[in-house]
């Protein structure tokens, strides 16, 4: 995270930001859980464990959204053969790159 979520200062090495006071452990936190399991899903891709991929791929998009992790979710949603899902969210990303 580089920016502050409530201020937008530019972030320094805390979970502390040094001009509004907000305590960010908690939304850093979030973010690492955010990307283990998106280092999961790419494992699980790896191994060919699409289910998995699938589970892991949702729960990290459901914690911190990114485009990379949209992406992740809607391969792994074709995978798993749910196309109206990897459809829907491949839409949407074209969309918002785009706009």
């Amino acid at each position: 995270m580089e920016l502050c979520p409530v201020c937008n200062a530019q972030l320094e090495d805390s979970v502390e930001c040094h001009r509004c006071k907000t305590d960010l452990g908690d939304i850093i936190e979030t973010q690492n859980k955010a990307v283990y399991h998106q280092g999961k899903a790419v494992a699980a891709f790896e191994h060919n464990r699409f289910h998995d991929m699938f589970f892991h791929a949702k729960r990290s998009l459901t914690l911190f959204y990114t485009t990379d992790s949209a992406k992740l979710l809607a391969c792994a949603a074709i995978m798993v053969n749910k196309f109206e899902l990897g459809y829907t969210l491949w839409k949407n990303i074209r969309q918002n790159q785009m706009g």
